[in-house]
Parts: C-alpha cells; sequence; structure tokens
C-alpha cells in the first residue's frame, strides 16, 4: 500500500481544484452541490490513495468526479420537483411578516390604551369602533342612539386620539 505525503496531496489539490469543480459544476448546474462535490472527490482520492496505479492522478481524480456527480444526480434525495405556476399560487404567504405583525399587536395594543384615556362618550365609541371593529351601524341598533350621533362622537374620538398619540410619540 502507497502512502501519499500531505504536502504532495495538497499540491494535487491546488493544481486541480478549478478542473474538478468545472467538472461538477457541468453535472449539477449548481455552484454549492459542485463545491460539495469536489470536497468529497478529493476526500475520497485521499482516503483511496491506495488503489491509485500511479500512471495519471489527474485521469484517476477526473473519474472519481465523474462517478460522484453520477451518483449524486441519481440520489433520491436530490430528486427535484418543479412546481408548476398554478402550484405557486398555493405557496404564495398572504400572511404578514413577523415585523408586520409586531407593529400591528404594538400598534392595536397603543391604539386601545389611548381610547381607554378618552372621557365618555368618545370612550364607548372609538373603544367599539378601534378595537373590537364594530360598524357604526352596528353599535347604533344595539345601543338606541342615532347613526348620526355616533359619527359625530367617532369624528371626536378621532381627533382626540391623534392628539393623545403625537403626545406619547414625543
Amino acid at each position: 500500500m502507497m502512502v501519499i505525503q500531505k504536502e504532495q496531496f495538497s499540491i494535487y489539490i491546488k493544481k486541480y481544484e478549478r478542473l474538478i469543480i468545472t467538472i461538477c459544476l457541468s453535472f449539477t448546474k449548481n455552484y454549492f452541490d459542485a463545491e460539495d462535490l469536489a470536497q468529497q472527490t478529493f476526500l475520497s482520492a485521499y482516503t483511496n490513495y491506495g488503489k491509485f496505479d500511479g500512471m495519471n492522478f489527474k485521469a484517476w481524480l477526473t473519474t472519481i468526479a465523474v462517478n460522484k456527480c453520477k451518483d449524486f444526480l441519481k440520489s433520491p434525495v436530490r430528486v427535484v420537483h418543479n412546481l408548476s405556476d398554478e402550484d405557486f399560487e398555493y405557496l404564495e404567504d398572504l400572511g404578514d411578516s413577523p415585523e408586520e405583525k409586531l407593529i400591528k399587536k404594538y400598534s392595536r395594543e397603543k391604539i386601545h390604551s389611548l381610547c381607554g384615556k378618552l372621557k365618555e362618550p368618545y370612550r364607548a365609541v372609538a373603544v367599539n369602533y378601534f378595537c373590537e371593529d364594530i360598524k357604526l351601524s352596528d353599535m347604533a341598533k344595539n345601543t338606541g342612539q342615532s347613526l348620526k350621533t355616533l359619527q359625530t362622537h367617532l369624528y371626536r374620538s378621532k381627533k382626540l386620539l391623534k392628539v393623545l398619540w403625537k403626545e406619547e410619540c414625543m
């Protein structure tokens, strides 16, 4: 069994690294997979150096690379499933990002807090409208107040909330 010197093998790696990555890239069409396969090629060559006949290291190394690539492409783990445009529609994320969720939660909490600072009758209208998402027409039915009165209270509560919001932000 032949023992290869580490220095000698590192010279081989430097000499053939680009060739092996190029071969692997031509098979995989993906630089990261090609890099992994090139690394596997050199590792395999190093561990199996005793099987090398000493004739043509470049040919032996490229054969290992080609075989690693063929095995990789046949691997069931690597099976690529192409999605149609219709499939992408089902995958589309229509939800808010984590940042947007946090901002909305913070805003809801702040609005609820500010609505609680209002005096009646503005507090009730503001809480129902902004925090509970109750329409003015439903409030009118539930409370017996006229829609026009509730609209006026909502208009005034918006003005008061705007002032409170500015005060809190300063």
